[in-house]
């Protein structure tokens, strides 16, 4: 199959794939890295501000017009002329050519042509070059596959491949409309050369790419006869390439383009703009050694083909790991199977994060504005790279492709945003053949295996990482909760010494006017003093009173959230039982529908009943209950549920001549505790039933009347070591956003406190944590 393409459609490729110019450059870059260059030499050679050369080429424009006398076009051309020699910058590499081609203008087209070429970008590297039939075959072919059979037969050295679509020449069409090429492989002994002028079809022109003349030449002989390497030079550029944009392009891109977290050498690149070097700055080591906060994660597939994701978390003297096994994995990525999971293959995060407010002015650095500037050239989120090699725009200045930023405006209180942030996520070609990147360069193609290795990182930066950084900043500095009769014997000592100091002062104070004035302001000072103590009495009061608001308001919604679905679903399936009712009168069929549908009301109003106890009026009111029918009841009202998902459930009592477990509680508080304990089970059980279809899940509920004690079990993924006391704190979720806040066995535990009982976790024989345990030891 053949087609053909206009040279118009063709030059837009480079301005449409190549999406910056400092994608463009890396393209490039990337191309000398794959020929095994040493080194790559860029220059920006600028003989001709880019306000002259518009002057010329809006005079050209002019002078075509009908109404442009000649001799006013001999005196704009003289004039232009002697404007380029006066502003002709010598320390250009194209200064002595652009001198030259000056005097031999005759006319302002002339001048347009040396204009074009005056401005210059030159990469050279010291490759393995090209000979005249790579040329043809692959440069001037867009779309090959030459990358791809290079990366099918790497070298022993095992460098990677960056290059992979065959459109890195396109790079060149991006920056400039005319393009010179010398290349030459060792064994060459002439210079294959190419020349292109797409300036020429920069308008409307439908000319056929056949008919530009593009081809190859061999060109002079190469010294010395054994060298080999590339040369492109790009001219008639499309923007002004000052110093400064040089210097933006090294700091945004340039400087990212080897992974700063990898020990290894940078691939070196001389960057100039005419005679002056322009540096590419390295991530300073203060920016690694000031971090105030880090994360080391990876993600490996075992040996039995499962996943995991875990690591190290540390922030200032507070350390801790966490661990996701394969079917948390599943339900963070919401990938729709296990398989697409695994496919992302292994990858490794590092990230560091900069809290604001710390940042102090630093000896070597600069004032704490100069620190804050230096810091925000690196920060901007997670960058990715392959192989060491960047994959652009993650992480860049406008990129926010893990949505960090929206997230974190949503969010109340302790914000993680990009502005905080350096980090990179580390994966190979070899090891990641899914993540594969866009023909446009701007990022990775949208595929299931992206989009689930966004949605771990995702849960990694939100969930686990700003979850551990509060937790550390509650516990800093670690003092225990202060209650409320606590602060009324402080506030009591307190206005006791005050007392006491005021009546020896009033004993002491001479009975003088103006001194008993003094004393009775210090009076009034103190009455306002006793004034506020009353109100920290009230706010105390208030808050402890919040607090179990709080934890009621919350364990309420959770119970009228299952109540939400239950009545959902009992509803569809009632409309589905009714519409399937026969239309001439009553029969045994109609008799049968409505049976099914009593059966589901039924069931309803167990729901019901079991949400009574949390009303207003009953929420907060201690009372005999007989802890063993309480969990019974539970768990019957979740039957129905139990069979649709196949789950198998028990519940017995220890010892077995004891049938009743009877203590002084908050009926429906206890009633929170074990609907939380069921949702979140069931929630585990489904996701275990994802990656194997074969496996039964079950729940146990087993109460001890003698040791007074309630034991929650089943059969999923369970907890690991590491995330035992985690799992306990405020807003600690492994699951996706929108299925869970991470607040269920927070209150669990709150309710457990509040009644003088315990909530914990039981580790199992395999190490992993799947038994929780109520102990009600010490309640009446």
């Amino acid at each position: 199959m053949s087609f053909r393409i206009n040279a118009r459609t063709l030059l837009h490729l480079g301005s449409e794939l190549i999406s910056s110019d400092g994608i463009a450059l890396y393209e490039l870059i990337k191309n000398a890295y794959d020929a095994k260059s040493p080194i790559v030499r860029i220059t920006a050679a600028v003989a001709l501000p880019r306000r002259l050369q518009r002057e010329i080429f809006e005079a050209v424009s002019a002078a075509q017009s009908p109404k442009s006398p000649s001799s006013r076009n001999t005196a704009t051309l003289h004039r232009l002329v002697s404007a380029c020699r006066a502003e002709l910058n010598a320390s250009s590499p194209t200064a002595g050519s652009v001198r030259d081609a000056l005097g031999k203008c005759r006319t302002l087209f002339d001048l347009s042509q040396v204009a074009m070429d005056a401005n210059q970008i030159v990469v050279a590297d010291d490759g393995r070059g090209m000979s005249l039939v790579d040329l043809e075959r692959s440069f001037l072919t867009i779309g090959t596959r030459s990358k791809l059979v290079e990366k099918a037969s790497q070298a022993a050295d095992n460098q990677p491949i960056l290059g992979e679509k065959g459109i890195g020449r396109l790079s060149a069409m991006r920056l400039g409309g005319r393009l010179q090429l010398r290349s030459a492989t060792s064994r060459d002994e002439c210079w294959a050369t190419l020349d292109i002028d797409w300036s020429a079809f920069d308008h409307d022109n439908e000319q056929e790419l056949s008919s530009i003349d593009i081809n190859p030449v061999e060109g002079e002989k190469k010294q010395p006869p054994s060298y080999s390497g590339t040369r492109i030079t790009i001219s008639a550029l499309r923007r002004d390439w000052s110093k400064s944009y040089l210097e933006e392009l090294a700091l945004l891109d340039l400087a990212r383009l080897n992974d700063p977290f990898r020990e290894m050498a940078r691939f070196p690149i001389v960057l100039k703009h005419n005679s002056d070097v322009v540096p590419i700055p390295r991530v300073d080591k203060w920016i690694f050694d000031h971090a105030h906060a880090r994360c080391k994660a990876s993600f490996a597939i075992e040996a039995d083909g499962s996943t995991r994701f875990f690591g190290t978390m540390l922030y200032g003297r507070s350390e801790e790991t966490f661990s996701s096994n394969e079917a948390e994995l599943l339900s963070i990525s919401k990938a729709p199977s296990s398989d697409v999971v695994s496919a992302i293959g292994p990858f490794e995060v590092e990230l560091l994060w900069y809290n604001r407010r710390l940042l102090r002015e630093m000896e070597g650095v600069g004032s704490m504005a100069e620190v804050r500037s230096k810091l925000a050239a690196w920060t901007g989120g997670l960058m990715m790279y392959r192989d060491g090699f960047r994959v652009l725009p993650y992480g860049g200045s406008d990129d926010d492709w893990l949505d960090l930023d929206r997230k974190a405006l949503a969010r109340s209180g302790f914000k993680l945003n990009r502005a905080q942030i350096i980090g990179r996520v580390a994966i190979t070609q070899t090891g990641n053949p899914h993540l594969r990147d866009q023909a446009n360069r701007e990022g990775l193609v949208d595929t299931e295996e992206k989009r689930a290795l966004s949605e771990i990182l995702s849960h990694l930066i939100q969930q686990t990482f700003w979850s551990f950084l509060v937790r550390v900043e509650k516990a800093t500095p670690a003092a225990e909760p202060v209650s409320g009769s606590v602060v009324e014997r402080r506030l009591e000592t307190e206005e006791k010494k005050l007392s006491r100091n005021f009546a020896l002062l009033v004993q002491r104070v001479p009975a003088v006017r103006e001194q008993r004035e003094v004393v009775a302001e210090i009076g009034q000072g103190l009455s306002q003093v006793q004034a506020v103590m009353d109100d920290v009495r009230q706010m105390t009061h208030e808050y402890e009173e919040g607090r179990r608001q709080l934890v009621t308001l919350a364990g309420i919604g959770l119970t009228v959230e299952i109540l939400a679905h239950e009545l959902n679903r009992a509803t569809e399936a009632a409309l589905v039982t009714l519409s399937l009712m026969p239309k001439p009168g009553l029969s045994q069929s109609t008799e049968r529908a409505l049976a099914n549908l009593s059966a589901q009301l039924k069931a309803l109003q167990k729901r019901l009943m079991i949400l009574d106890p949390l009303s207003v009026s009953g929420r907060n009111r201690k009372e005999k209950v007989d802890v063993v029918t309480l969990a019974r009841d539970v768990v019957d009202a979740h039957v129905s549920q139990f069979e649709r998902e196949g789950v198998t459930k028990s519940l017995s009592v220890r010892p077995a001549s004891s049938s009743r477990l009877v203590v002084m509680l908050v009926k429906g508080m206890v009633i929170q505790i074990l609907e939380n304990l069921l949702a979140n089970s069931l929630y585990w059980l489904r996701q275990q039933k994802r990656l194997d279809s074969s496996y039964t899940p079950s729940i146990s509920v087993d109460v001890d009347t003698v040791a007074k004690e309630l034991r929650f079990s089943d059969n999923g993924p369970g907890i690991s070591d590491s995330e035992r006391d985690a799992v306990f704190d405020a807003f600690y979720t492994k699951k996706p956003s929108g299925e869970g806040k991470g607040l269920g066995l927070f209150i669990c535990r709150e309710i457990a406190k509040y009644h003088g009982a315990t909530l914990t976790l039981e580790r199992g024989q395999d190490g992993v944590y799947r038994t929780f345990v109520l102990d009600l030891g010490s309640l009446k």
